[in-house]
């Protein structure tokens, strides 16, 4: 039986406190107590029935202890929220792809035999797709002194080599954007050797100048990018930056990153970040820009759920490292 307490009263049924107020009511009297911290004169009623109803047990708690129906009802969805919430996933898809930049073909210090061999374990791996982050070739008058640093010479001479020299592998489908070597030929003379590589080569299919984004179903899979300027203070600090400037409704699972020729790879904002490495040795161009340059390609596995948002419950980066292949 639950105790419920009277508040003792004077003759005229007044509720009288210690101070000398007094109170026709009973709620007054014990607001008057509480907010004053004066001493309730109460007395235990012994007799008093235990509440039955929902109604009644709100109104006991009410009239006796203060607590509101607001209150009580945080209290008593604080008690429902200690249960553990059981969640169950499906993994229904699996999709492995691989993901490289500047391959930079017709360079001196290109490493063609090493992209091959890259593309052989593509062949091996299962992998459909390969997506490049732009520089499939050197391009040309980038830099004072390039014409010394590259083997091939003009648009026309750059994409046929491309088209005849780039790995070719059956059932690969190489998917690329332009970085700036490539958009050379574009700014001097209005020339986009993507359309061209793209149209002799129905395994290369060509995505856009910079910037492109691939999607699985309506959700952005992969954001490939080729940004400009040279090698930032900190290694992953360009993409951190870039990363930022993506609103969050638009942001990809991957961001894949060229331009730089090395290979790193973070998680921030909830994109898996990479660097993707690349396929040109250290040329005299890129030691004095101070980079060392890491040969090679990812190839990444990754597990989705079985949700609206496709969400990715594994993602394994996988970089094969060739650059002190022999």
């Amino acid at each position: 039986m639950n105790k419920r307490y009277i508040y003792k009263q004077n003759e005229e049924g007044n509720f009288v406190c210690d101070c000398g107020r007094k109170y026709k009511s009973e709620r007054s009297y014990r607001d008057h107590c509480r907010k004053n911290k004066h001493m309730l004169v109460d007395g235990y009623d012994p007799d008093t029935e235990e509440p039955k109803t929902k109604t009644e047990t709100r109104d006991f708690l009410k009239d006796n202890f203060g607590i509101t129906t607001k209150e009580l009802d945080k209290i008593l969805v604080a008690k429902k929220g200690q249960k553990p919430r059981k969640l169950s996933i499906n993994i229904v898809e699996e999709y492995k792809c691989s993901l490289i930049a500047d391959t930079h073909l017709c360079s001196n210090y290109e490493q063609n035999d090493k992209l091959n061999l890259f593309y052989d374990m593509c062949l091996e791996e299962g992998i459909k797709d390969v997506y490049h982050a732009g520089d499939i070739v050197a391009g040309q008058g980038i830099f004072h002194g390039q014409e010394y640093e590259i083997h091939t010479f003009g648009a026309d001479n750059q994409v046929k080599y491309v088209v005849e020299n780039y790995p070719k592998r059956k059932g690969i489908t190489t998917h690329f954007i332009l970085g700036n070597h490539d958009y050379a030929y574009f700014k001097k003379m209005g020339i986009d050797i993507g359309k061209q590589i793209s149209l002799l080569r129905d395994d290369m299919k060509y995505l856009g100048m910079f910037q492109a984004d691939v999607f699985m179903g309506e959700q952005k899979l992969i954001r490939l990018v080729h940004p400009d300027g040279g090698m930032p203070y900190a290694l992953t600090y360009r993409a951190q930056k870039l990363a930022e400037q993506i609103p969050s409704g638009e942001k990809p699972k991957i961001l894949a990153l060229g331009h730089l020729h090395t290979e790193y790879k973070f998680k921030y904002r909830n994109m898996n970040i990479l660097g993707c490495g690349c396929f040109e040795g250290q040329s005299p161009f890129i030691l004095r820009k101070g980079i060392n340059p890491v040969i090679g390609g990812y190839i990444v596995t990754m597990k989705f759920a079985d949700d609206e948002n496709k969400t990715i419950v594994s993602f394994t980066p996988d970089f094969r490292d060739l650059t002190n292949v022999r």
